[in-house]
């Protein structure tokens, strides 16, 4: 499965492109920030399977790339990282194309989880992470 992360948070950003590159069954095809010229061309050029995508950008809405990017390819699956405080948003993140809710707060494990079941996710939006109460758990060295 490929994943491309758009975050404008570096350390998180790299952090997320530790974790899931980590898993055998997960490659990154990319990763970018909002500034990264025309970002919905250069995602759909990465041919990734699942964009894990910042509610929060510094120069774009997160929920407007996702509505740009369903126009042209309804088929993948975005998954949204955001603030608990981003919840009550849910209506626009699934009119927007938002199929998945991950609280920045999640575990590695729940991340993990969310991509890899992302394709589920076309049938039937999950935004069961929105009662979510999980931390983010340290990033080791360790295999």
């Amino acid at each position: 499965m490929r994943v491309f992360i758009l975050e404008d948070c570096e350390i998180f950003r790299l952090s997320l492109m530790l974790v899931l590159g980590r898993e055998s069954d997960i490659e990154i095809a990319g990763a970018a920030g909002s500034n990264s010229g025309d970002i919905c061309k250069q995602i759909l050029a990465s041919q990734c399977d699942v964009l894990l995508i910042g509610l929060r950008l510094r120069n774009r809405s997160g929920l407007d790339i996702a509505r740009e990017l369903k126009a042209l390819n309804p088929t993948i699956p975005i998954l949204g990282l955001g603030f608990s405080t981003d919840a009550v948003h849910k209506s626009e993140m699934q009119t927007s194309g938002i199929n998945v809710f991950i609280p920045l707060t999640s575990s590695n494990d729940f991340i993990t989880s969310k991509v890899r079941n992302a394709r589920e996710s076309l049938k039937q939006c999950d935004f069961s992470g929105v009662n979510s109460s999980s931390r983010i758990s340290a990033i080791t060295t360790q295999p």
